[in-house]
């Protein structure tokens, strides 16, 4: 009977043994997946500040361009398949505006605003536009349909990211000056004016273009957004956003 009870005993501990050692290995799993979990994350997280450091590097470079009227920089940051059908000689005659089937719609709505949509050739040769005493005056990026407003600087306002890396939304703070119209005042009227503008992007071989533009001053005041790149919307429904802190950037110059 006591040897029964001895190996009883025996088995027991065995038993306890086991579960013990079958205890650690499932606590030592945990452990490495929960690590191996943040890992990722911290991974993920590096990453997106990686790719909005990229993107305010572009940002810096779009908003510069069309300050100082580089039509050859504002051109080289648009979607390739926008630049497909659209030269830089269409995006300077239409001040930055240029919808990527804006002879198509001509066509369609010839009859009813009258607008003569002119050729490529014209374009070309008339790279300069007439002022009301028909001086040639060269082309300037159209921040907005308010010819009174000139912008001065921008600074970083916020960066978001779609969680797959291939959307990006990009707010900027414009300012400058907005002048009040001097048929309208009778006279010289000036102010400070700040105005919010987001640019949109999409992220093609590796490199950031601009999938959509925004005015970022309407006369109303709000931002209208404009499908002018051949895109079908469908990626920027679904996409999950994530905000960086611009706090978190370090290689994103202001324009003074």
């Amino acid at each position: 009977m006591g040897k029964k009870m001895k190996k009883a005993i025996n088995t027991s501990y065995s038993l306890k043994s086991i579960n013990l050692v079958n205890a650690l290995i499932i606590c030592a799993i945990f452990f490495v997946g929960m690590v191996t979990s943040a890992q990722a994350e911290d991974i993920t997280k590096s990453q997106l500040i990686e790719e909005a450091r990229v993107l305010a590097e572009r940002e810096a470079i779009f908003v510069n361009a069309r300050l100082k009227n580089d039509w050859e920089k504002i051109y080289d940051v648009q979607h390739p398949n926008f630049r497909k059908k659209i030269s830089m000689d269409e995006i300077r005659f239409f001040e930055g505006w240029a919808a990527y089937d804006y002879r198509e719609q001509s066509k369609v709505n010839a009859h009813i605003s009258g607008f003569f949509t002119p050729t490529l050739a014209f374009m070309k040769n008339n790279k300069n536009k007439r002022d009301p005493l028909g001086y040639p005056v060269p082309r300037r990026y159209r921040w907005s349909k308010n010819p009174f407003i000139e912008i001065k600087r921008h600074s970083l306002e916020n960066i978001s990211i779609s969680k797959d890396g291939k959307y990006a939304k990009v707010k900027v703070m414009l300012e400058g000056r907005e002048r009040i119209n001097p048929a309208l005042a009778r006279g010289l009227y000036e102010f400070d004016s700040k105005y919010v503008l987001t640019d949109y992007w999409e992220k093609i071989d590796g490199t950031w273009f601009i999938t959509l533009l925004s005015k970022p001053v309407a006369i109303s005041g709000v931002s209208v957004l404009n499908y002018f790149v051949p895109n079908d919307k469908s990626g920027w429904g679904k996409a999950n956003f994530v905000e960086i802190d611009p706090k978190n950037l370090t290689d994103y110059e202001e324009t003074k």
